[in-house]
């Protein structure tokens, strides 16, 4: 059934004196380098040249000592050669300021510069910095043997709020970290606030165009001391997130456990994100792309496969202390822990949302629950298709903790030797309007519709098929479907809308 599937179409400066240096550093005069804004100076570097270090492209600096004894000042940018390398960990100093942000990036043609970090704690690391930009790197931080290291790390403790951090860009590879998932855990990207004195948090962050690969433990991974449940070396006092934060357009493969986490953020967008290969290595519980302790996150046209191992290994999961989360419009295939986690120990899941999505040969579980309760999810207009020689529980209930599930308007189908069931113990799951189609209904289960839904290769309904207009009304619905049409009327169901809404 993998033919199903079908993935997304995603869419003249004026001279200032030197940078300040510490003594034994060379000074870096201003020189401008078209095609980068700012009203700072360009400090130019290429770690092969030979030349006295000065900063200036003729001359550049040489080492990322020299970089990171600079007293870098709003607006300045440092340019990394193409086709250069560098060993060893880029830690620049100092803070941008609203419209006037420090930025490294990259000058020249050809391969983007490498920053190689040889197993070092960190290959790029921000603390308690702001308004920063860093684009355009390779970046690979790989140890003798695995140890807990990070590709790229922006951190803060104890700073109130740090504003304005932008990675974008960038290649993360070869970190072979440890199997450690908190603040100071291993990632290729990960961004964390520690501490317990001073309530911190990013504002304003945006992770877009990255590619991560080979890395342990995590892909992206972004985490606060200062959450709902406690999770941390150091117990918060309060729960504080982060705002205006973006996570889009990055690609992460290859990973031994998390790929994409977004931990203690309100308001958070994470779309158009591709997750391939995940919980590779980890003894730990992995899922694709998830998020805890938050509050309002949207997580939509994103693409996820690959997961392996059933600890977890899952595409999404609303975490524990998740409130108004919502998984939109995002396509699962081939994972072999499943589609969805709804998991809750001793917090809470509450308003959570899955609407429009598909699921194309999970295995194991579609929608899987942990210890805990969830005081309110709504599952709707979703599409699973488990293909030839796939198993899968669609609701799975290990416990009778109580549950306030809606599950409606969603197509379950099987294909050739594919087998589905569902495992309810709680009361809580209330089935409505779903289309089953090889699968036995459910005790319990209301406006069951059964029957071929006459899928096309890429989900959509077609006429005739006994999906339409069978579907349950439900307000507040996004009023599109997976395909962008509206949903103003009595909804088809599952992840199409064929029916025209006049």
């Amino acid at each position: 059934m993998k033919a199903l599937f079908i993935g997304f179409v995603l869419t003249s400066l004026t001279a200032t004196p030197a940078l300040a240096a510490t003594p034994g550093s060379a000074a870096a005069p201003a020189s401008a380098e078209p095609g980068f804004g700012g009203h700072g100076r360009a400090v130019h570097v290429d770690c092969q040249s030979r030349k006295a270090p000065k900063g200036t492209v003729g001359h550049p600096l040489t080492t990322l000592d020299q970089v990171n004894a600079l007293a870098l000042r709003p607006g300045d940018r440092v340019l990394f050669k193409r086709g250069s390398a560098c060993t060893g960990t880029l830690a620049p100093q100092g803070s941008g300021r609203a419209g006037a942000p420090i930025r490294i990036d990259a000058y020249g043609s050809g391969a983007k510069p490498r920053i190689q970090a040889g197993g070092a704690d960190d290959a790029v690391k921000l603390h308690n910095q702001q308004h920063w930009e860093i684009a355009n790197l390779d970046v690979a931080n790989t140890g003798a043997a695995a140890g807990k290291r990070r590709g790229v790390r922006v951190s803060a403790r104890d700073a109130g709020t740090l504003r304005h951090i932008v990675l974008r860009g960038l290649d993360v590879h070869d970190v072979n970290g440890d199997d450690t998932k908190d603040e100071y855990g291993s990632a290729g990207i990960t961004m964390w606030v520690e501490g317990n004195t001073t309530p911190t948090l990013f504002d304003d962050v945006l992770i877009t165009g990255n590619t991560v690969t080979s890395v342990d433990r995590s892909g992206i991974f972004l985490f606060s001391t200062w959450n709902n449940s406690g999770w941390g070396k150091e117990p918060a006092r309060r729960h504080v997130p982060w705002t205006g934060v973006k996570v889009e357009r990055n690609t992460v493969t290859d990973v031994g456990g998390d790929g994409i986490v977004l931990g203690s953020v309100t308001g958070a967008l994470a779309e158009h994100n591709r997750v391939h290969g995940f919980q590779r290595r980890s003894q730990g519980y992995s899922a694709g792309l998830w998020t805890h302790n938050s509050d309002a996150v949207v997580i939509q046209f994103n693409e996820v496969s690959g997961g392996e191992t059933t600890r977890d290994g899952m595409s999404f999961d609303v975490d524990e202390n998740g409130f108004g989360t919502i998984f939109q419009y995002n396509r699962s295939h081939d994972n072999a822990g499943g589609f969805l986690l709804l998991c809750n120990a001793a917090g809470k899941i509450k308003d959570a949302v899955v609407r429009y999505n598909l699921s194309v040969d999970d295995h194991f579980r579609g929608v899987e629950n942990c210890s805990g309760g969830v005081e309110s999810a709504a599952i709707y207009n979703n599409t699973f298709v488990i293909g030839d020689g796939v198993t899968q529980t669609v609701i799975n209930e290990n416990n009778a903790n109580p549950r306030n599930v809606l599950f409606a308007n969603n197509i379950v189908v099987t294909r050739g030797s594919g087998k589905a069931t569902f495992n309810l113990r709680s009361g809580g799951y209330k089935l409505e309007n779903n289309l089953l189609n090889g699968v036995a209904v459910p005790d319990g289960a209301s406006g069951t519709v059964t029957g071929d839904p006459l899928l096309t290769a890429e989900g959509r309904l077609q006429q005739g098929s006994p999906a339409l207009r069978k579907g349950r009304e439900i307000a507040g619905n996004g009023g599109r479907d997976h395909f962008g049409n509206p949903v103003t009327c009595l909804p088809d169901i599952g992840m199409h809308q064929l029916t025209t809404c006049d």
